[in-house]
């Protein structure tokens, strides 16, 4: 295999989960190209990835129009790969490698796909979403390989924050209202600001414009020193970057909280009402705490209201002594 094109998942934190499955591909096929293919993000988070020497990219928008599909046939034609992997489950993303002439085609079963794809088994939606990724390609070449690699994010760990002090830094992803269940209640966000900030620590808010909305509330009505809002105003290299340098980051966000365990920053989840179980989204990674606390509650959007800011308190400071232990 000279050229191997790669479609991404649609969603940042789905696109870090590939990484794994990437490295195997790497380990079977070490003198073969990479062409990624897939939204605007996915520059940079290969933008440090050695063996990725093309990008077909396009609006992370749901709806695109037909000029898009025609452009990125072209490109996959001008590529002329002899393998493509795909790792969104749609139908037209099927078409879209067949009609740019891939020698091979390779993704799961759905949306009666199969005769466009020339290896497509069955998804098995219980397995975490790395090992469906993994399984995919491990399955095509015959099961050769039993261990997963680790996570791969290469990034430059450039600074995105200063704060005058040695104090530990914390991040901070508490979502806005876009977020639905899952962001943490307004209330308790700001008695976390204001808790964090009478135990030293600095602060760093980071999200989407959305999120921006609330923090910049949470800001307003916390009144406290040291924080900085970062909220909307960094590009995904940037993002990556600033996960990468707080000593410990608190998220409701799915994509934050995988890109800190592919760039090795302690982390505590907040579990809200999720879109898929916890059991296949949760990093393979052993410096993160996932909270969820259900106790008697029926309804799974009311968990993230047992999440007390005491409780949040109480995991950084765990995580933190994890780091200065000898």
């Amino acid at each position: 295999m000279k050229r191997i094109i790669v479609r991404t998942p649609n969603f940042i934190g789905d696109t870090v989960n590939i990484t794994p499955c990437l490295e195997l591909v790497k380990k079977e096929y070490p003198d073969a190209e990479l062409i990624i293919v897939g939204p605007e993000f996915v520059k940079d988070i290969f933008k440090y990835d050695k063996q990725v020497s093309g990008f077909i990219t396009f609006s992370s928008k749901k709806k695109r129009k037909l000029s898009t599909y025609f452009s990125i046939i072209k490109e996959l034609r001008k590529y002329r790969g002899d393998l493509g992997i795909i790792f969104v489950n749609t139908f037209i993303s099927a078409v879209l490698f067949k009609l740019g002439k891939v020698k091979i085609n390779i993704g799961y079963r759905k949306e009666g796909r199969s005769l466009l794809l020339d290896f497509s088994p069955k998804l098995n939606y219980q397995k975490h979403y790395i090992n469906r990724y993994a399984s995919l390609f491990n399955e095509f070449i015959g099961n050769k390989y039993v261990t997963l690699p680790p996570l791969s994010l290469p990034h430059t760990g450039k600074a995105t924050f200063h704060f005058s002090n040695a104090q530990p830094t914390i991040g901070l992803y508490l979502g806005g209202e876009n977020k639905g269940y899952r962001h943490y209640r307004p209330e308790q966000s700001v008695q976390l600001l204001r808790l964090l900030n009478e135990n030293g620590y600095n602060l760093v808010l980071i999200g989407d414009a959305d999120d921006n909305i609330q923090h910049t509330r949470y800001i307003a009505e916390a009144r406290i020193s040291n924080i900085i809002n970062l909220t909307a105003n960094t590009t995904v290299e940037e993002f990556i970057n600033t996960i990468s340098n707080v000593d410990v980051l608190v998220t409701i966000d799915s994509s934050a909280l995988h890109i800190a365990a592919a760039v090795g920053t302690p982390f505590i989840a907040l579990m809200g009402l999720s879109t898929s179980p916890t059991s296949t989204i949760m990093p393979k990674v052993n410096f993160g705490h996932i909270l969820k606390v259900e106790n008697n509650l029926i309804r799974e959007e009311d968990y993230i209201r047992n999440i007390t800011p005491e409780l949040i308190l109480e995991n950084i400071r765990q995580l933190l002594a994890k780091q200065i232990a000898p």
